[in-house]
């Protein structure tokens, strides 16, 4: 299922979802009963209209007590919703169900709705007018930006590493734990990548525990590149956020952008994959070797192509067959 966007209002309208800016921030919120953060929003109640919803969602999921409200979008992914662009001037204390807020440039590693919420966050970052101030800002939200205004040490030092993890020996896999720890952007407990490993930045990488990546893997991350836990990387599969405008004139002027690649957890990919910009891929998923992924992939299947597709479910056949596979694996092995 994939996340669509109208102008035109749609019947049924239930849902409004509201990407606010405060201080030149992105703002997220986590409620009390929850782990994750997420964009504020929530359902219209019966004697409101869908702007109403809006003023009243951010103020309670934010705090948020003078501010400016702009419609973006209608919206569709199982059901109908509006999507608002708020600049917060003042913000209260919280007094609803949100525990915390959480201030970024852009969408958390811990989102609570991975498959639709960086669809409408990305819709808006492409689609209403904000002012960054910074041409680093915008890269890392996913705006259009002067790839030739960005500190050039950013780049070098992520060519830096690279050659010295690319140069470790076999045997030195503490040293090569310390260089990603510190190159990429965040890390779990359990991890390992091959050599070779070439990477933009390197700081809006970030690994899931138990992750794993065979040899010469690319990762052009001016945007976040987000693993889940459990995620398996066969050789030179590349990871690309990176995109330039189709229109000669403006990408002639060193303009290009960067939409967010986002991986489930239990996901392996076969050799050669290509992930293209703004992909988010679910959870429990295979893609075939060779696969160039250009939309999103649902929970639970396998899936390849040119474009890459969806070709069949996950079955529980599936599990009894590879789990009676490991029944004899374990018992030949005692």
């Amino acid at each position: 299922m994939e996340v669509k966007f109208y102008k035109e209002e749609p019947k049924e309208i239930k849902y409004v979802v509201i990407v606010a800016r405060y201080k030149d921030q992105f703002v997220f919120c986590k409620h009390k009963d929850r782990t994750t953060y997420e964009l504020p929003g929530g359902h219209i109640e019966s004697n409101e209209s869908i702007t109403e919803a809006a003023k009243r969602e951010l103020y309670e999921e934010t705090g948020a007590v003078r501010f400016s409200l702009d419609f973006v979008s209608y919206y569709s992914y199982n059901s109908f919703g509006a999507l608002y662009y708020a600049e917060i001037e003042e913000i209260t204390e919280l007094s609803y169900e949100i525990e915390s807020l959480y201030f970024s440039d852009y969408l958390p590693v811990n989102l609570t709705y991975p498959l639709i919420q960086p669809r409408l966050f990305n819709y808006v970052v492409q689609h209403a007018n904000i002012f960054y101030g910074s041409n680093f800002k915008r890269m890392i939200a996913g705006a259009l930006y002067d790839s030739s205004k960005n500190d050039p040490e950013l780049h070098r030092n992520s060519v830096r590493k690279a050659m010295e993890y690319n140069t470790t020996l076999p045997h030195e896999l503490e040293k090569r734990r310390d260089i990603i720890k510190n190159w990429f952007g965040s890390t779990q407990e359990h991890f390992y990548l091959e050599p070779t490993v070439k990477a933009d930045y390197g700081f809006n990488i970030h690994l899931g525990n138990y992750f794993y990546s065979n040899f010469d893997c690319v990762f052009l991350d001016v945007a976040p590149i987000i693993f889940g836990d459990y995620v398996y990387v066969a050789p030179r599969c590349c990871f690309y956020t990176a995109g330039h405008p189709i229109t000669a004139e403006v990408r002639n002027k060193n303009l290009e952008y960067g939409y967010p690649i986002r991986v489930g957890n239990h996901v392996w990919f076969g050799g050669s994959v290509v992930v293209n910009p703004g992909v988010t891929i679910g959870s429990n998923v295979v893609i075939g070797s060779g696969s160039v992924v250009t939309k999103d992939i649902p929970d639970g299947v396998v899936a390849c192509g040119n474009p890459c597709k969806v070709i069949r479910e996950i079955t529980e056949a599936d599990k009894a067959y590879w789990s009676s596979q490991e029944k004899i694996f374990l018992e030949d092995i005692k």
